[in-house]
């Protein structure tokens, strides 16, 4: 353990309120910023809200927007922000303004923003793998699960709807601010009053790990995990060393991807992997398990331990993680959950290589491997599409002349709902039931009948294109029929995947 004495600080976060609002500051030199955050993002919302906060947001900015001064916002899984740097005077001007956009939200140039967000979203490489997938796996297409599904708000949601949204979380209740320097005196943030709300509280699925599961191309591993300071240390260490050992391997120069995204206030879903050719995959997939058992076994080395400890020191004096320290500071507030400045303190305090070896021991047995087919591990179980199990009915044949869907996919349609397997699996790749629908996005081509994009609550997504199956016509009238016509909508252009049906 290292003395106490020798301990590098956090940086000092300065806690006051303005307008009854929490704010968050330190002292960094040059322009002020300030920061306004909601504890409200994508999570907060269901399949088909997806993206009624970002609109809100939007609608918000729309009167402010300027180039004459650094401002934006940005909505995230779990806040909202709008951000604004210059000098005092006109970051109080600009807070003010955003503060009384927000309470009095118009809604005229709805039709604006809507195709600004589906431009945004024609534009975007959308979120990496590791992003979205840990969370689809655990949390379907809800809350956590959301992350990077299209947005159907901006087809389907009303003005109305919008403005109820917006003063159900947009108010001081749910409101924190940070700065890069004292609050100015004459700072005013003219919110309405509203209820202190909470981080979403729909749980993750329980899940058989370790397991495995076929994706399209690359490798990734996927946990759902407590998150200790242990922990991350321990997927510090495996992402180094699987790094090293992967240059090596036939000259693959790859990058290791991580992310994770907190779920409630002990426990992350994280991912990591390689976007590789599908030749490496198999090795990829050996070096994680080889290693992840290694450091399971053996625990890192005192060399790994005073890197990891060495990374945060390095990062103390800079300004930038100054300002992330009043953020998380700020969203701890919001959410009620622990601010991640205890689990720095231990870092910086020294661990025990003991705990991160139980640690990584804890990685590997939550594990989801997922990787291109002949590449998975046999040796470990198939994850199901969906922790639903799978519905009975009548198989549908393949359509002879004109399907688009791969040899070996198949769809069983039933009074509870429709399951699709590949080959012959008897574990779905996907099942939506009639009553766990979470959207039916209709996709028009042709003028003649449409095609069905299928979104279970519990995960999983079911194309259904008439002119894939036999019988697909009638297929398609009787799902259409058995879907409550509350959760279908249009497909937006991002959704969309054919020209004839």
């Amino acid at each position: 353990m290292v003395a106490r004495s020798s301990v590098p600080q956090l940086p000092a976060v300065h806690r006051t309120e303005v307008d009854g609002i929490p704010a968050f500051w330190n002292t960094q030199p040059g322009r002020l910023s300030a920061s306004l955050i909601f504890g409200v993002g994508t999570a907060h919302e269901t399949f088909l809200e997806t993206g009624v906060t970002h609109l809100v947001e939007h609608l918000a900015m729309h009167p402010l927007r300027t180039s004459r001064y650094d401002n934006g916002s940005a909505t995230e899984m779990l806040h909202t922000s709008f951000e604004v740097t210059s000098g005092a005077a006109t970051v109080s001007d600009h807070l003010r303004r955003i503060c009384t956009s927000l309470s009095q939200l118009d809604t005229g140039p709805l039709v604006t923003e809507r195709g600004a967000l589906v431009a945004e979203e024609r534009a975007s490489d959308g979120l990496g793998v590791t992003t979205w997938l840990p969370s689809s796996i655990w949390f379907g297409n809800q809350s956590f699960g959301l992350a990077g599904n299209v947005q159907v708000a901006p087809v389907r949601a009303t003005a109305e709807q919008i403005r109820a949204w917006g003063a159900r979380w947009f108010h001081r209740g749910n409101a924190a601010l940070v700065l890069s320097g004292p609050p100015p005196a004459d700072l005013w943030l003219p919110l309405p009053e509203g209820p202190p709300r909470q981080p979403p509280s729909f749980g993750p699925f329980e899940l058989p790990t370790p397991a495995q599961t076929v994706i399209p191309n690359g490798v990734v591993a996927c946990a759902l995990v407590g998150w200790t300071a242990e922990m991350a240390c321990a997927v510090g260490v495996l992402i180094s060393r699987l790094t090293d050992r992967l240059r090596q391997l036939d000259g693959l120069d790859c990058e290791i991807g991580f992310d994770q995204q907190r779920i409630d206030e002990h426990r992350t879903v994280l991912g990591f992997g390689a976007d590789v050719p599908d030749k490496h995959a198999g090795k990829v997939v050996e070096a994680i398990r080889a290693e992840l058992h290694g450091l399971g076994e053996n625990g890192p080395t005192p060399q790994e331990l005073a890197a990891d400890r060495e990374g945060l020191a390095v990062q103390l004096g800079e300004g930038e993680f100054a300002q992330y320290c009043a953020f998380d500071e700020a969203l701890s507030a919001l959410t009620g959950w622990t601010s991640a400045a205890k689990h720095q303190n231990q870092i910086l305090d020294g661990l025990d290589a003991s705990e991160v070896a139980a640690a990584a021991r804890e990685l590997a047995g939550k594990l989801v491997l997922c990787a291109p087919l002949g590449h998975v591990p046999e040796d470990l179980p198939e994850l199901p599409g969906s922790p639903l199990p799978p519905t009975s009915g009548r198989e549908l044949k393949r359509a002879l002349i004109g399907s688009t869907v791969p040899r070996g996919f198949r769809i069983v349609v039933g009074d509870e709902g429709v399951s699709a397997f590949y080959g012959n699996s008897t574990v779905p790749v996907a099942v939506v039931r009639y009553d766990d629908a979470a959207g039916v996005g209709i996709e028009h081509t042709d003028g003649r009948l449409p095609i069905l994009h299928l979104f279970g609550r519990h995960g999983g997504l079911i194309t259904v294109r008439p002119g894939d199956w036999r019988g697909g016509r009638d297929l398609v009238r009787e799902l259409r029929a058995r879907f409550d016509p509350a959760v279908c909508f249009d497909a937006p252009d991002a959704m969309r995947q054919f020209e004839q049906s």
